[in-house]
């Protein structure tokens, strides 16, 4: 239930009788039951949370107050947690009584002002004599969030620690709830559609835009597909500036298509690759130069081996005229060089400027090399044919 569309769960709850619909929320895990309740249409939502069981009624118009995209909109209230003073065998037994636990990966240790002070693992439980305290062989250095941070921060965190579960503290370090890694799969699953839609220019569900209408579908794609429209008619005129070599040599128009083809290519992936770098938090605007520098030498040897094959294949196509190939060859090694250092500046300009790469990098790069790619190509081209 909590995974169905809000279209489609608006659907089902109107014809679904009040105290059925209860029914089936007691039944789920708290932060589930707050998501369902969240998209439901405001009066339902009210006469729902009347109903609802006392405690899980606080737990959910708590998680309800937090953004629904934030640590706070997505944790479970639940935690394991005792006292730091609490022995091995303490924690074993609380533990075997503790009921509505969603899932205990970590045992958190608060001090007398409930404030989370350590954490260990049921391992570490278990292998320590059953009269040891927690504080003694807890972890101090414990990695935590602020219920406000957003949930694509929340999973790079716990992406680059490796963990099943993830502490949610306020400002003095009360623990609010956890954030564990089934959660934070979804939430990978979402912001990765997201920014597959978002690169495509477009914003409709995730879906696949099915329930989405045909005016709202048109009105979301129409942006980026007019910055493209004048991409292309710059690069039209780009191309007229050259209309007599192409009238001296029309040979030119043939290659045209490759060169572009393969520049916008391999700058949309050296692109791809810059923002799937931003989005995980490896890559920051102050790595542009070693960025540069590493895309430059990748586009060196691509270039560098599809210009001697495109080249070889002119030679081969149009002997009589050598310098053909030379001039495709040096174009398509140059454009690609250029494309992938493109490809990098691009996005990590914009997430200098605080422009999401993932919306404006794709269509951006795409001009760019087109334009780019036209001028190198007849710069190079109509130079060569003139002296052969």
């Amino acid at each position: 239930m909590a995974r169905i569309p809000e279209n489609e769960l608006h659907n089902l709850v109107r014809d679904m009788e009040l105290e059925r619909l209860v029914l089936l929320l007691n039944l789920m895990e708290v932060d589930d039951e707050t998501d369902v309740i969240g998209r439901l249409p405001d009066q339902v939502r009210e006469q729902v949370l009347s109903r609802i069981h006392g405690e899980d009624r606080e737990h959910v118009e708590e998680l309800l107050g937090y953004p629904e995209d934030s640590a706070g909109g997505i944790m479970s209230p639940l935690a394991f947690r005792l006292r730091e003073e609490a022995t091995c065998r303490e924690a074993i037994d609380a533990l075997q009584d503790a009921e509505e636990l969603e899932s205990v990966f970590y045992l958190f240790v608060e001090n007398e002002a409930e404030q989370l002070v350590g954490v260990t693992s049921l391992r570490n439980l278990l292998t320590h004599p059953p009269g040891m305290r927690l504080k003694d062989f807890m972890t101090t250095e414990v990695i935590t969030v602020h219920p406000e941070v957003d949930q694509e921060e929340v999973a790079r965190v716990v992406g680059r620690y490796d963990l099943l579960a993830i502490p949610v503290v306020d400002d003095h370090r009360k623990l609010l709830g956890i954030v564990t890694v089934d959660d934070i799969i979804d939430v990978i699953k979402e912001e990765a559609a997201e920014d597959m839609m978002l690169m495509a220019g477009v914003h409709e569900l995730a879906d696949g835009g099915i329930t989405t209408g045909v005016l709202q579908s048109s009105r979301e794609r129409v942006l980026w597909l007019l910055a493209t429209l004048g991409g292309g008619i710059v690069a039209s005129e780009s191309i007229a500036l050259w209309s007599a070599s192409l009238e001296t040599y029309a040979v030119l128009a043939g290659f045209l298509p490759v060169v572009l083809g393969m520049g916008g290519n391999v700058g949309t992936q050296s692109a791809t690759i810059t923002v799937r770098g931003i989005a995980l938090g490896r890559v920051q605007p102050r790595d542009l130069l070693r960025l540069i520098w590493r895309e430059l030498r990748v586009g060196f040897m691509l270039g560098l081996g599809y210009g001697l094959l495109l080249g070889i294949y002119c030679l081969l196509r149009f002997p009589q005229t050598k310098m053909l190939g030379l001039g495709v060859a040096g174009a398509i090694f140059i454009a690609m060089t250029v494309a992938t250092s493109v490809g990098a500046i691009v996005p990590l300009t914009l997430e200098r400027m605080h422009i999401d790469p993932a919306v404006a990098t794709n269509p951006i790069v795409t001009t760019l090399m087109d334009n780019i790619g036209v001028i190198i190509y007849f710069s190079i081209t109509t130079y060569l044919l003139a002296i052969l």
